[in-house]
């Protein structure tokens, strides 16, 4: 039995149940023994592996939407640039050079450069990127100015409670134990008050899985981006809308595992709802674009072009850039499953896809 086990078990006696966010959030995060105070979890040795480890095209073609609206951002005297849950900070390294090596003004237009990230093993990579780094546990220390903002494969990792819809209401599924100490999920004998976040029209059995934090930090983000302007991009896998079950899996090197498998050493993620992030931004005064696939993305903005370059720059690295790109682009892999959603001010007639 792990820690976390003991630790959780001990409030499931104490209290009858707990929240799934509240089991997750502690697997995930708890101070000492919590998945992200891990030395490997991404990469080949770890337990997942993000597009910018996969490639330095990818953050080379996020950033052309953004040279390409280039007239646009240049209008604000401040700039900023933010990324939620960067990590070691590949996607940002990757970003910044590309931007000024093709657009010094843009490059030097950044003054400041936020990261919001909880795991301390990822500080000392974060502080190397740029002069102007700093690393935040709270959105609102981002700067009242124009903010260019990042997500990759940050929501997936937040902690969510889940609700389950039968005979026309809410109840929401709380995890407990049996008579032999193991977990499991229960239904609450009480049904759940809701708000406008919550599908309308679900099938019986439906499964909504919402991130109160997830939802705070949207309405944050975009009360700031109306006020002062914003392109915000989010990439993440996205729920099958058609599918209504439950959409968390736990992964230990690369492999679903059982979800209360050894926990404390497992990444546990779900699938974010696109749709609900459409409807909290566009609540709260912000325009929403996509979602789009990766895939689409991706080659809309350049990669192919991209890749026969490096290819004949590189023809002995010809397979592995190629194998990078169909990690990215193909059906079977990132290409469909991941979905990207761009969040823009209402001030400004930005260009994309």
């Amino acid at each position: 039995m792990t820690n976390i086990e003991k630790i959780l078990k001990n409030n499931i006696k104490k209290y009858g149940s707990i929240s799934v966010e509240n089991f997750f959030n502690v697997v995930l995060y708890h101070n000492k023994f919590g998945y992200y105070k891990n030395n490997r979890i991404i990469g080949k040795l770890g337990d997942f592996i993000t597009a910018p480890e996969i490639s330095q095209t990818f953050g080379e073609i996020l950033t052309n939407p953004l040279l390409l609206n280039y007239s646009i951002i240049k209008k604000n005297r401040l700039l900023s640039l933010v990324e939620l849950g960067p990590g070691r900070g590949l996607l940002a390294n990757d970003i910044l050079k590309t931007i000024n090596k093709l657009n010094t003004n843009f490059f030097k237009k950044i003054k400041s450069i936020y990261f919001l990230e909880k795991s301390e093993l990822f500080f000392k990579y974060l502080k190397q990127l740029h002069i102007s780094s700093l690393i935040i546990d709270d959105i609102g220390k981002v700067p009242n100015n124009f903010n260019i903002i990042f997500a990759n494969e940050f929501f997936d990792a937040l902690p969510v409670n889940q609700y389950i819809f039968q005979k026309n209401k809410w109840y929401e599924i709380l995890i407990c134990l049996d008579k032999k100490e193991n977990f499991e999920f229960t239904i609450a004998k009480k049904a759940t008050n809701i708000n406008y976040c919550f599908p309308e029209n679900p099938t019986e059995g439906y499964i909504f899985e919402y991130s109160s934090y997830m939802i705070n930090l949207l309405t944050d983000i975009c009360k700031k981006m109306s006020s002062y302007g914003g392109i915000f991009f989010i990439i993440d896998y996205a729920r099958d809308k058609k599918l209504k079950d439950s959409t968390l899996a736990s992964i230990q090197k690369h492999k679903k595992v059982d979800l209360f498998f050894d926990l404390g050493n497992c990444d546990i993620s779900y699938k974010p709802d696109f749709e609900l992030i459409k409807k909290v931004c566009i609540h709260n005064n912000c325009k929403v674009l996509g979602p789009f696939t990766q895939s689409f993305f991706l080659q809309s903005y350049g990669i192919n072009d991209r890749i026969n370059f490096l290819v004949k720059k590189n023809p002995k690295l010809k397979n592995e850039l190629l194998n990078q790109k169909l990690r990215l682009i193909g059906n079977s892999y990132m290409g469909k499953i991941f979905k990207v959603l761009i969040i823009t001010d209402k001030k400004y007639n930005y260009e994309f896809i």
